[in-house]
């Protein structure tokens, strides 16, 4: 079974998956998230793949009842910390807040992982980038791929605009977490404070390059991605870019060299936005700036999300569109590796969906150099949940995670 984190909650892939162990002699389950939001993700692996130990459900309520009550003191700290200790404090200046209660949920989480792991370790085959054949060639075999982290410095009306919506959180609850509407209007304004649902002036698109480059509302974020895209699409192979001290402008990265290329493939553009709502934006910035740009999200019919593909993967030169914008859509099992540039405007929450996205362009027939390219605003909230995501990542090393010295004996 393929994609079997697909069948980590009780619904209805489950019940089948289950039904369907329950008749065969053996069950290989594949996935590259055994567990994405808690440990229950991989209690539930294990009572699909049958292992003994997960049928215990005995253990399972002591494991809910111990993160329970860590969870419930983390809040009863965080109550006790008050203003100076809000989390949402963190949040908007993009760091940890120092003042912020220790929290005692991690550390419990990561023992019962850790135990969950020694559970499954006799059934498990772990399969990294580095993982070797017979013969010590690594098996993925793909050139390798380079992250690359613009920070970027927003223009004073885009931080007060944060700052405002920042204080009405902490006004209304200093220890409030991440809500929806956090999520929705603080995260979207980050691109653009216009993206702002509750924003009292909507976007509109300017009618010319100039009249944007003028503009009091124009956006950083939106500016450095047009820039970075007009740039890769000029001609293939080129320099890495970075962003300069002041964080406005971007310049070649010295870390690398040019010449990234392939014959009658070139280069294509993955951009990952959260927010399908967010793309007529984007989409309209890239619009004055020449670009065309194809777009796949959740709300594509079916029938059309073939043509699309087709028309990204057989795109060349000066013809056809170079770009794809993704939205809630591509995460998972889709194939891009006709792509060799990803730009993620938005973190996502889990490191684990964070894998899965940049597989889409990372994988088997890729023969370029890949470069990821992460949009993160300083000192807004970009910063907080790109820590975050990747911290969701502990749960996936504490499974997967045993000391490189005891992998190597083992593989």
């Amino acid at each position: 079974m393929d994609v079997t984190h697909c069948a980590r909650k009780y619904n209805k892939v489950h019940i089948a998956a289950r039904g369907l162990q329950e008749r065969s002699h053996l069950m290989v389950a594949m996935t590259a998230t055994p567990v994405t939001t808690k440990p229950t993700d991989l209690w539930v692996m294990g009572q699909l793949l049958g292992l003994p130990q997960f049928k215990d459900t005995a253990q399972l309520k002591n494991m809910n009842r111990e993160l329970a009550a860590a969870q419930r003191r983390d809040r009863k700290a965080q109550r006790e910390a008050g203003l100076e200790g809000s989390m949402l404090r963190g949040v908007f200046v993009g760091s940890h807040n120092p003042e912020a209660a220790q929290e005692e949920y991690l550390p419990a989480m990561i023992q019962w992982v850790g135990r969950m792991r020694e559970w499954f370790s006799p059934a498990v085959i772990l399969r990294t980038l580095d993982s070797t054949d017979n013969t010590g060639s690594k098996i993925l075999g793909l050139p390798p791929y380079h992250d690359h982290s613009l920070k970027i410095k927003l223009l004073d009306w885009e931080m007060e605009n944060l700052r405002n919506i920042a204080r009405g959180y902490i006004e209304d609850c200093p220890i409030v977490g991440m809500s929806k509407n956090f999520y929705v209007e603080f995260r979207r304004s980050i691109l653009h404070p216009h993206m702002n649902p509750t924003e009292e002036q909507s976007w509109t698109k300017p009618r010319s390059l100039e009249e944007w480059n003028a503009s009091p509302t124009r956006s950083m974020k939106l500016d450095v991605l047009a820039k970075l895209l007009k740039y890769h699409l000029e001609s293939d192979g080129r320099q890495p870019l970075m962003m300069d001290e002041s964080g406005r402008d971007l310049v070649p990265n010295p870390a690398f060299k040019s010449g990234n290329t392939h014959p009658g493939e070139p280069d294509r553009i993955v951009v990952f936005s959260a927010f399908v709502t967010s793309n007529l934006a984007i989409l309209d910035i890239l619009d004055l700036h020449g670009i065309r740009a194809l777009e796949l999200n959740g709300q594509t019919p079916m029938r059309k999300r073939k043509t699309i593909l087709d028309d990204f993967r057989s795109s060349a030169g000066t013809k056809g569109a170079r770009v794809l914008i993704l939205s809630g859509v591509g995460t998972v099992g889709l194939n891009l590796a006709c792509a060799n540039i990803m730009v993620v405007v938005d973190t996502l929450w889990s490191e684990q969906d964070d894998r899965q996205l940049r597989g889409r362009i990372y994988r088997h027939p890729q023969d370029k150099e890949v470069h990821v390219y992460r949009a993160i605003a300083l000192k807004t909230a970009d910063v907080f949940l790109n820590n975050i995501s990747f911290s969701k990542g502990a749960m996936h090393e504490a499974f997967v995670g045993a000391d490189k010295e005891f992998r190597m004996c083992l593989s």
